[in-house]
């Protein structure tokens, strides 16, 4: 019984210090503001409430005596701030969009009345960075979903952003005219360059996620907070999908065939008609396929976890088959036999 109790407690204290754990790491953002009366007075004591739209979770604060609300750790994403105080009108602003690693700032404006009136500020969700000199842009999920991307890399999306230059290939991108060991590449804010597998370029993460699994990236180009991990003076956030209380997936396949395509332009200019009277075409074979799902964890008349407990899973699959020629250095027939020569200028000699 000793020992069962003993299993119970040290699985309980592992999951609480690997879920403290994955709380420091996670990429985060925060929120500020500042509550104010119709004629700007601050406005101490007003109940600030933020909720996620996605996952339901709510974050309660009280304003200070200055009529300020600070919220240091949220997960990136869309919120609903709530402000209430007796002898007011509750204020709500609606789709407040925080990205990671970028502070961002509201303010609230609430007008004399009762707490059953509601006002609903549907042009106060624009948020305002003044906490920090980071620069930084983010891509949504809308946008990566939505854009053409053929290499189904998201760090290709990065190439699309101000500032970033490709002089040859995506992967010799450089920032700002910053050389590439200046690139920093997160995962859920861990490092994913791997210095000792990668070439000498820093456009390169030994872990791409998929394209499918990202919520959004976000690129700090100027002056990033102390919270991004590495070396580098560009920061490129990517943050992973997580379940929401709305169930969710997709099935894709991504499917290259050479008797799908048309030719390049160029095979039909320089290369020869084969028997078929047509240029050869490139025998590029591609099949990309999987799935993603997610939502809150629901166990019949066990567990509900809406609002509370959410799953997402993503697969993926790559094939491509390929020829590669090798070159290796075998024995000469002659060594093989145990005679073994060497070149001088005077000629071939063998070792006696």
């Amino acid at each position: 019984m000793k020992h069962r109790l003993l299993s119970v407690a040290s699985v309980i204290i592992l999951l609480t210090t690997v879920s403290a754990a994955a709380y420091g790491q996670g990429p985060r953002s925060s929120l500020s503001g500042t509550v104010v009366d119709s004629s700007g007075a601050v406005i101490p004591g007003a109940s600030v409430n933020v909720k996620n739209n996605a996952t339901g979770s709510t974050f309660d604060v009280v304003t200070t005596d200055k009529g300020t609300f600070n919220i240091p750790a949220l997960d990136a994403g869309t919120y609903t701030v709530t402000v209430a105080l007796m002898g007011f009108k509750k204020a709500v602003i609606p789709d407040v969009k925080l990205n990671v690693g970028t502070p961002g700032t509201i303010k609230a404006v609430l007008e004399v009345g009762g707490l059953e009136e509601t006002v609903l500020v549907l042009g106060g969700s624009e948020i305002v960075q003044t906490q920090s000199t980071t620069v930084a842009t983010t891509m949504v999920v809308s946008q990566i979903s939505q854009l053409p991307l053929a290499t189904r890399n998201p760090l290709d999306f990065v190439t699309f952003l101000p500032g970033v230059d490709t002089p040859v290939t995506n992967r010799n991108s450089t920032v700002n005219g910053l050389p590439q060991s200046a690139i920093n590449i997160t995962l859920d804010g861990i490092n994913v360059q791997d210095n000792s597998n990668k070439t000498g370029d820093g456009f390169f993460a030994a872990i791409v996620p998929h394209l499918d699994a990202i919520e959004e990236v976000t690129v700090s180009t100027a002056t990033p907070e102390a919270q991004g991990a590495g070396q580098g003076g560009v920061q490129i956030n990517f943050v992973t999908r997580s379940g929401t209380n709305t169930q969710t997936g997709s099935v894709y396949h991504y499917l290259r065939n050479p008797n799908l395509n048309s030719n390049y332009w160029f095979n039909n200019r320089d290369l020869p008609p084969g028997p078929d009277g047509h240029a050869p075409r490139d025998q590029v074979k591609l099949n990309q396929y999987g799935f993603r799902v997610g939502g809150p964890i629901v166990l019949p008349r066990l567990f509900d976890g809406h609002n509370k407990a959410f799953f997402f899973f993503n697969y993926e699959a790559f094939h491509q088959p390929t020829q590669i020629s090798r070159q290796r250095t075998i024995l000469t027939p002659l060594t093989q036999q145990g005679i073994f020569q060497y070149n001088t200028s005077g000629g071939v000699r063998q070792v006696d």
